[in-house]
């Protein structure tokens, strides 16, 4: 059984969704919404999502080039930086802010585990999380449904500083900034 002791939770899984997904994420992703539902971990830096609706809006813009099969939306960030789920890969993280992706584990029991047994440190290695800390202490942890996030108005803009950082609606964030940088291929 997967715990995560300091779930905030925002809402329950539908039957549409562990229908739709059953089969495209493994188990332990199953496994969670059952008993967790949506909702959100680790310091309020990791959010359950809703794949569907991820999906639907930026589905074309995940970057997936190698391996089998499609990658799956299964968690964001507080910083607007999306989780996948790769069926011949594992856990990838796409660090929007940062232009790049990253390893987070062959399963989601693995950055599970580690961040419920390193918290902060581990999240700040395997995401770079550096401006979380400071953007909470000034802004408060986002709402689920919502993210710390500069949405540059060119793709060329250079990483943002903590007084760029606004809160911002989950999915639009996510999907604005890949529309304007493009897809990190990986």
């Amino acid at each position: 059984m997967l715990e995560i002791d300091d779930f905030v939770p925002h809402g329950p899984v539908q039957a549409a969704t562990f229908d739709a997904y059953d089969g495209r994420v493994p188990a332990e992703i199953i496994e969670l919404w059952h008993r967790y539902g949506y909702g959100s971990f680790g310091e309020g830096f990791l959010r359950l999502i809703d794949p569907g609706a991820y999906e639907g809006r930026i589905g074309n813009l995940l970057g997936k080039m190698i391996g089998e099969g499609p990658a799956v939306p299964i968690m964001v960030t507080a910083l607007a930086d999306v989780v996948l789920w790769e069926p011949d890969r594992g856990v990838a993280g796409l660090l929007l802010r940062r232009r790049r992706a990253v390893g987070l584990g062959s399963r989601p029991r693995t950055l599970l585990h580690l961040t419920s047994k390193h918290g902060a440190a581990h999240l700040a290695r395997a995401f770079d999380w550096a401006p979380y800390p400071d953007a909470v202490a000034r802004h408060g942890v986002p709402p689920y449904d919502q993210v710390l996030a500069h949405v540059p108005r060119r793709s060329d803009d250079p990483p943002p500083a903590l007084d760029a950082l606004e809160l911002h609606p989950a999915l639009a964030a996510v999907e604005a900034l890949l529309e304007r940088q493009g897809p990190i291929l990986h």
